[in-house]
């Protein structure tokens, strides 16, 4: 795509922190033109100056330090970088449901790797992965703290907590296997051991999946999953832990008694209504919509090789997202950015 103005997104993942830690470094760009995001106002003429991977100054008079490395952008627009607060990196479009079965963690990790690439080099310098299998989202991360892959700085949560059948089970095997998912737990006793355990593997930040889901079979986006007292001992688990906590939530009762119970972040709401409106309102609670992800589903399906089940599910879900969320995002509900990439 060619633009009028071109726009360049400041990357800090300059060199692994082992240089920063050798030496110091200063690197000052020039912009023509520099969003301030706070005010929504473009500063022209600005100088930002970074030392060692922070940004320490940004302005029409900044001075330019002696020895500093100068990056000329004289023609160009920066601005800071994006933030996807749901993604799936360690995920790849069309394989998944029975598809996701023949891939290993390791092998998840490795796609997360080239994810994590294409993420940075389109300008979000963080994302939140909310649920990856066998925990290839924190070794992910870990390399890319490491200074191994480049990628973004990951809030990564893990395998994301489900009930026996939920969406973040495995549903696609039968009987005679007898496998459960790694995040599946039952129980005020189960869940907040599960939620201790992901946190012990290294969790950033919990996720939970209080209704079914669109892309898994024998469950329903409408339905409750977890009860209310499961729920929040999952919350308070996390929060007495330090951590946040995401619920993919599509509506009805489920979305309602995850925000009752102190979630920081609904994820999808497709179903939300007036009332979960109110206390999301109330509580503070963000909302985070993927809707993008229905315009993409909706021309891709069909090379997918999805069940016939699911299908028909997204193509009764996925238009009911975008009334139900303009509503939501049109009555004040806090919003923040997610894809779902890269289901």
């Amino acid at each position: 795509m060619i633009f009028r103005r071109c726009i360049a997104i400041v990357f800090l993942c300059f060199l692994p922190a082992a240089t920063f830690a050798q030496q110091r470094r200063v690197v000052a760009i020039k912009a023509a033109r520099v969003l301030d995001v706070r005010t929504g106002q473009m500063i022209n003429n600005a100088v930002i100056l970074i030392e060692n991977e922070r940004i320490t100054a940004v302005g029409p008079n900044v001075s330019v330090p002696a020895g500093a490395e100068v990056i000329d952008l004289k023609t160009m627009t920066v601005l800071p970088g994006l933030i996807d607060s749901h993604t799936h990196l360690t995920f790849a479009p069309g394989i998944g449901g029975s598809g996701m079965l023949a891939q290993s963690p390791s092998r998840q990790a490795l796609i997360g790797a080239k994810n994590a690439r294409i993420t940075l080099m389109a300008g979000f310098t963080t994302v939140r992965n909310v649920h990856a299998k066998g925990y290839s989202d924190i070794a992910l991360r870990d390399a890319i703290n490491a200074g191994d892959v480049p990628g973004p700085r990951i809030i990564a949560s893990g395998p994301a907590l489900s009930i026996t059948g939920g969406h973040a089970d495995e549903n696609f095997l039968p009987w005679e296997f007898h496998y459960q998912a790694e995040g599946v737990a039952d129980g005020v006793a189960g869940v907040m051991q599960k939620t201790r355990e992901i946190i012990k593997y290294g969790a950033d930040v919990i996720k939970f999946c209080a209704t079914g889901g669109v892309l898994s079979l024998g469950d329903d986006p409408k339905h409750s999953a977890f009860t209310f007292e499961e729920m929040k001992a999952i919350v308070g688990e996390a929060h007495r832990l330090g951590r946040k906590v995401a619920a993919h939530a599509h509506g009805g009762e489920g979305l309602k008694l995850a925000v009752q119970a102190g979630v920081d972040s609904i994820e999808h709401g497709t179903y939300i209504d007036d009332e979960g409106i109110r206390l999301m309102k109330e509580k503070g609670t963000y909302l985070v919509p993927t809707i993008y992800l229905t315009d993409w589903f909706l021309e891709n399906y069909e090379k997918l090789g999805l069940p016939p089940q699911i299908i028909a599910k997204a193509k009764e879900v996925m238009p009911a997202m975008k009334k139900n969320l303009t509503h939501a995002i049109q009555q004040g509900v806090p919003v923040a950015f997610g894809t779902d990439a890269a289901v």
